[in-house]
């Protein structure tokens, strides 16, 4: 878990810095780069690896200072649906640049879900009951400006620590062997975080 970890911090670092370079030719033109405006709030969605709201999600950003804000966002996974709400805390003004965000998340589960999984008698179609699953998370984020009129692009590294083991049911009758188990804690939510999400600056 720590190498993936790792790898994605440093292409994050990496993103970071080729931005940077990018950016540094144009600060020192003659003509002034248009600063972007401040949206009073922001509505997005997002995608990846134990995002905040899913697989696809719609997130509600509301920023209470330049350097902090209360979000909130819901979406589908492979667990149900997904709602989160968060607290997040700017390094840069105007709710930019890179940010630490800290809070919970909650998937519904499913009251019936099959899927070919390894048992003690081979591979075979599986029923099971996935329980609502509650998790904490921190993670950082990188946003970048887009376009003139506040938009943003973000990315988003982190770590989502389920609050209870009480995953699912088997609902069929099967004993899932050691492969079978593993499958299921892949698919529960939480661990690494990996995700991008695009947000629409509404009101100046």
């Amino acid at each position: 878990m720590k190498k993936p970890l790792l790898i994605v911090l440093i292409a994050l670092l990496f993103t970071n810095i080729v931005t940077a370079q990018i950016s540094r030719p144009l600060a020192s033109s003659n003509k002034a780069k248009p600063k972007a405006s401040c949206g009073k709030v922001y509505i997005g969605f997002g995608t990846g690896i134990n995002y905040s709201s899913g697989l696809m999600g719609l997130n509600v950003d509301v920023p209470v200072t330049g350097s902090f804000s209360l979000g909130t966002g819901v979406g589908i996974s492979s667990w149900g649906y997904k709602l989160y709400g968060e607290a997040r805390y700017y390094f840069s003004p105007c709710n930019r640049g890179w940010a630490l965000g800290t809070g919970l998340t909650l998937n519904t589960g499913l009251s019936s879900f099959q899927s070919e999984l390894p048992t003690t008698y081979g591979t075979d179609l599986v029923t099971l009951e996935l329980h609502k699953k509650l998790n904490a998370f921190l993670c950082g984020y990188r946003f970048w400006d887009m376009g003139k009129r506040g938009h943003r692009f973000h990315l988003q590294l982190g770590y989502s620590l389920p609050l209870s083991n009480d995953d699912y049911t088997i609902l069929s009758g099967h004993t899932l062997d050691s492969d079978g188990v593993a499958i299921m804690d892949i698919l529960s939510p939480g661990g690494l975080i990996f995700g991008m999400g695009f947000s629409f600056a509404i009101g100046k």
